[in-house]
């Protein structure tokens, strides 16, 4: 993560002019930041059960991603009401998706997730943010196209370890708060 000043994470929180954003507490960004954290174990988990084929523990392992994302959607911290909602309703999406198609789930959150990594990436200048939708993206080919499946774990493992790096600046900033 490149250092950033403190003046920057200022100019970071305080919203644009004209722009009016309800008071975030900084116990919601302890629940941003968690949601996070388990979103980082299930998708460790997502890695483990790809790799050994264990389609059970895949589809449970999107079930604690889809909700930890659902957590994160709604605790995200972002100016524009657009984006919020636009974050919010693809993550919550996904875990209706969930139960009828996997790959529907997880392209809805999974793209949420890619929001919220650009943004913080934007903001906080988070390397992983910055490739976390691409990979994403490659993700969804190797789930989509038959013979890129054999690459899934592979782009799982890919996902998994970036999310660790912008989990990690993530935790390394103080505690969020609007006032």
């Amino acid at each position: 993560m490149a250092r950033i000043s403190d003046d920057e994470l200022i100019r970071h929180l305080t919203p644009p002019p004209g722009i009016r954003i309800a008071p975030y507490p900084a116990r919601r960004d302890r629940i941003y930041r968690f949601s996070l954290l388990f979103t980082g174990i299930g998708l460790v988990g997502e890695t483990i059960a790809a790799f050994f084929h264990q389609s059970l523990a895949m589809t449970v392992f999107q079930a604690w991603v889809s909700m930890a994302l659902v957590m994160a959607g709604w605790t995200f911290l972002v100016w524009l009401p657009s984006w919020r909602w636009l974050v919010r309703g693809l993550v919550t999406a996904g875990l209706l998706l969930w139960p009828l198609t996997s790959i529907g789930g997880w392209a809805l959150s999974l793209a949420g997730a890619a929001i919220m990594a650009a943004k913080e990436t934007h903001c906080f200048h988070f390397w992983a943010g910055r490739l976390i939708p691409w990979a994403v993206i490659l993700l969804g080919v190797t789930l989509v196209i038959p013979p890129a499946r054999v690459a899934a774990p592979f782009a799982w493992l890919i996902l998994t370890v970036l999310w660790a790096f912008l989990l990690q600046g993530r935790w390394q900033l103080p505690l969020l708060e609007v006032h």
